[in-house]
């Protein structure tokens, strides 16, 4: 009898009618060992090589891989809980971080519970909630505690890093002008000024620059108020800062968070006036040097980086840094300002910050304030 190709029963199996070598078994992928007189045990899957088995083997083709599943609630929720993280560090911007965590939180639980989707970008997006609104809450109480810590020490001393104090069998002596002011104090000059909306948060910003006239004269824990009005005259929104005013020209920053669908028109700027200024000798009055400032991007953002140099006595705790950016014409397309934990006496320390919707080739501009 002859062997028939594909079939896996010999009719006589005393009678050798096919060369040894493997077969179809007669289920779909396996082959069986025909020893040129009989079927063994030996089975195995199909090979692709049609030399060694005589016939010609059609190869199997595996199924296609299904395509992943994207869970694209918990990606959103991933997003806005980095966001919000981002602006819970920011001592300006805090009240941005608190209400976009709490969406992200709700959004992260929300995606945990999309069917046959995957769960980390969920998961990551609670974890990132939870620890921005705790990072949130300690900025928060840092920014605090460093305004009622100047508050208490401007009340105090009545000086801003100068002491009336002299040792006893100390050889020199203080400087008459330490007791005796020599001109009364001059009001603050309000110079360039400029403002914005950030139309992907909707938050307003604002830029002023004022001039301390006065050499021997601060303005400790000083109160700016900037008001924002429309075109009819109606008062918007107000930012308001605290700082100390060294002697000279700086700039400060803020945000309007109240803004809604109003259009800003112009600013008005209101602060303290020379009765509230404290005399303080220029040569017992430290001072900020700020050193190179460099930018770069990441992803469609300005990141800025920088040093700071004291010139003061004592440490100086949660100094601020504004920046502004200008365009290639000069002009303040966007604001910021971060905080240092500590400066040494007579050190340097490095901050970095980065820059929403701004272009970025912007040259950036810093200005360190107590």
């Amino acid at each position: 009898m002859t062997l028939s190709v594909g079939e896996n029963i010999l009719t006589d199996s005393t009678t050798p009618t096919a060369p040894a070598g493997w077969f179809p078994a007669g289920v779909d992928g396996q082959e069986r060992y025909w020893d040129g007189a009989e079927w063994t045990d030996q089975v195995r899957p199909v090979v692709t090589d049609p030399a060694h088995t005589g016939h010609e083997v059609v190869p199997q083709t595996a199924p296609a891989s299904e395509k992943k599943a994207r869970n694209v609630l918990g990606i959103v929720a991933l997003a806005v809980a980095a966001v919000g993280f981002i602006f819970a560090c920011i001592p300006g911007a805090l009240i941005v971080g608190w209400i976009l965590l709490p969406i992200s939180f709700i959004l992260g639980i929300v995606a945990l519970f999309q069917k046959d989707k995957p769960k980390w970008q969920g998961v990551t997006a609670i974890i990132v909630s939870v620890v921005g609104t705790i990072v949130g809450a300690a900025v928060f109480i840092a920014v605090v505690a460093g305004a009622f810590s100047d508050a208490v020490d401007s009340t105090v001393t009545g000086e801003i890093g100068s002491s009336d104090v002299v040792e006893e069998g100390s050889t020199g002596e203080a400087p008459s002008t330490a007791q005796e002011p020599a001109a009364a104090a001059q009001d603050l000059v309000v110079g360039e000024t400029a403002f914005g909306m950030d139309t992907e948060s909707g938050v307003g910003w604002y830029a002023v620059q004022l001039t301390n006239p006065n050499e021997d004269y601060v303005y400790g824990n000083a109160g700016i108020d900037v008001e924002a009005y429309d075109a009819n005259g109606v008062l918007i929104d107000t930012g308001t800062d605290y700082s100390t005013i060294l002697t000279g020209t700086s700039w400060y920053v803020g945000t309007f968070f109240n803004v809604g669908s109003a259009q800003i028109d112009r600013i008005e700027v209101r602060g303290p006036t020379s009765d509230a200024a404290t005399y303080s000798p220029t040569y017992e009055t430290g001072t900020f040097t700020v050193g190179e400032v460099t930018t770069g991007s990441e992803f469609d953002w300005l990141t800025v980086n920088g040093t700071l140099t004291s010139k003061f006595s004592e440490d100086q705790d949660m100094v601020r840094v504004d920046l502004l950016a200008r365009d290639g014409g000069g002009k303040i397309v966007g604001v910021n300002f971060t905080y240092t934990d500590r400066v040494p006496a007579g050190g340097t320390v490095a901050w970095n910050v980065p820059l929403w919707s701004v272009p970025l080739d912007s040259t950036v501009e810093a200005y360190p304030h107590l």
